[in-house]
């Protein structure tokens, strides 16, 4: 590095004091405003959110070893850490399956409190028959956080994924009332899964859950507006004489070309 490279590099790290002003011969020498460097620290983060975006992007395009590698670099540089164990948990559920693996990074995510991370360790819990491991890593994503209550990782509203996956649970547990307190929660956060299972259950009934046929189109046109399949196939297009909702409904489907 030649001199003048070092003394440029020392003058933007205000080890050395530069003149702002000639008068007389006399030279006013004043530091650089500390507040005006450069921050190392600033470039880093920057590069690492870039690389993420990228991982992102490649990910998006099925491209899951590049998209792997950038998260790593970003990762490197301490930039959404528990994002890459996520990812390399979602790989390992890829054909051919590593589900040891899985669980592994999984668990590495949850630990640093990563809501997608906490959500598929719960889920796979659940696919292993473990219930209380599930329940108990379930609910730290699927409770939303309240005023002045905050132990949960999922947001304001919780994660709609584990709320769905607590219903679930408790459907194999055959407490539907609780299957459905989830299964709305998570259809109120746009869970269209979530919202069939609602049509469905108030549709026919159950213990406990008594037959409510308005409620039941109402979770249909909700799950066929959000594109499910099932729902849309289900709706009856032909009817002629509609509630003004499910009119608004039909209504929005139209905007997006679906009908």
């Amino acid at each position: 590095m030649t001199f003048e490279t070092r003394f440029r590099h020392a003058v933007q790290l205000g080890l050395v004091l530069v003149p702002t002003s000639v008068s007389s011969g006399f030279v006013h020498l004043m530091p650089q405003p500390w507040h005006s460097l450069p921050s190392l620290d600033a470039g880093l983060e920057r590069a690492a959110q870039a690389e993420y975006e990228l991982g992102v992007q490649a990910w998006n395009l099925r491209q899951a070893e590049q998209g792997l590698e950038l998260f790593l670099r970003s990762a490197q540089k301490g930039y959404e850490v528990g994002e890459y164990c996520f990812r390399y948990g979602m790989y390992h559920e890829f054909p051919p399956s590593d589900m040891q693996q899985a669980f592994r990074w999984y668990k590495r995510g949850a630990r640093m409190n990563h809501k997608g991370s906490t959500t598929m360790l719960g889920k796979l819990h659940l696919a292993a028959g473990q219930r209380d491991q599930a329940m108990h890593v379930l609910q730290r994503t699927a409770v939303p956080n309240r005023a002045f209550r905050t132990e949960g990782h999922g947001g304001q509203r919780g994660d709609s994924l584990a709320q769905w996956f607590l219903g679930e649970l408790f459907l194999q547990s055959a407490k539907l009332r609780d299957a459905v307190k989830w299964w709305k929660l998570s259809a109120e956060n746009g869970d269209i899964d979530a919202m069939m299972r609602l049509s469905q259950i108030f549709k026919d009934g159950a213990v406990g859950i008594p037959q409510e046929p308005m409620l039941s189109r109402h979770w249909l046109f909700a799950a066929a507006a959000h594109g499910h399949k099932d729902a849309l196939d289900h709706v009856n297009w032909a009817a002629t004489l509609r509630p003004r909702a499910e009119q608004k409904w039909i209504d929005l489907m139209e905007e997006y070309g679906w009908i």
